[in-house]
């Protein structure tokens, strides 16, 4: 099954074409065989586990536009996380775990898809026969309780790239994807680190939430992204998964001189007389 899978992603994302604006990302459909999307469906671990917080209540306060991370539960494969389950959907997703986690497949799948792109960023370092092992990978099936969102933001510096899994079980839920966003000022931009109210932005395309669509992104100082709120009718609340490449904590180079990217500085609030 894994080669066959694999074998299919490839086709896809070969197939797939890379937009620029607002920030570089590419949008697929039917990103796993019909066959493997049914068993994604069926077999949901959410309906036997409740998962475990993104973030706390505590953390969530402490970003301008409070996000609400403790609504959304995960199933951390990256962290071996243990879940109930019968044994062949235990065997199941532990392919799909391995299909993106055991190897170097996905990211070279990647690199070879967007070769310029890693090259802007890491240079010839991208050559060399050990490049993806520099990096951080977290793979992740989420759900979203009600009233969860999250504001626009650009993600954290040290990301390089994001991809998103939509489970949805059924048409018609399009606008609860992935909202692109592109700043109203034409000059704002974001290192990471903080998340935004959405007055300040506009909706220039949605990756939808749609039964077996993907989308993947770069982090850039504008890849502005958000979701809008979760309401009960959402089917499976907003099932899906991610998966998210990394440099390490705090940075994969030895930079000379650097602005404070992993610091959280705002800019200075207007003072009311």
């Amino acid at each position: 099954m894994l080669a066959n899978i694999r074998a299919h992603v490839e086709r896809k994302i070969a197939g797939a074409t890379l937009e620029s604006s607002p920030f570089p990302h590419l949008v697929i459909s039917d990103f796993f065989p019909d066959d493997v999307y049914q068993r994604i469906i069926q077999f949901n671990p959410f309906q036997r586990n409740v998962g475990v917080q993104w973030l706390s209540r505590e953390y969530s306060a402490e970003v301008s536009s409070a996000t609400p991370y403790y609504a959304r539960k995960q199933i951390n494969f990256h962290a071996d996380q243990e879940f109930d389950a019968p044994e062949d959907q235990r065997e199941f997703w532990s392919t799909i775990r391995n299909i993106f986690l055991d190897d170097e497949w996905f990211p070279y799948l990647i690199i070879k898809k967007t070769p310029d792109i890693f090259s802007l960023r890491f240079g010839d370092l991208v050559n060399d026969p050990d490049f993806v092992s520099l990096f951080r990978r977290e793979l992740f099936l989420q759900r979203h309780e009600q009233g969860y969102y999250i504001g626009p933001h650009t993600d954290i510096p040290t990301r390089v790239f994001t991809c998103i899994f939509s489970f949805a079980s059924e048409e018609g839920w399009d606008e609860y994807g992935t909202e692109l966003l592109a700043p109203k000022d034409r000059l704002v931009r974001c290192w990471g680190n903080d998340h935004y109210g959405p007055e300040g932005f506009e909706v220039r395309k949605v990756a939808p939430y749609r039964p077996n669509s993907f989308l993947l992104f770069f982090k850039t100082r504008q890849s502005f992204h958000s979701v809008r709120t979760i309401t009960p009718e959402v089917p499976n609340q907003r099932y899906g998964m991610q998966f998210q490449f990394y440099e390490p904590w705090g940075g994969l180079f030895k930079d000379l001189s650097s602005p404070a990217l992993m610091d959280v500085i705002r800019p200075p609030r207007p003072v009311i007389v």
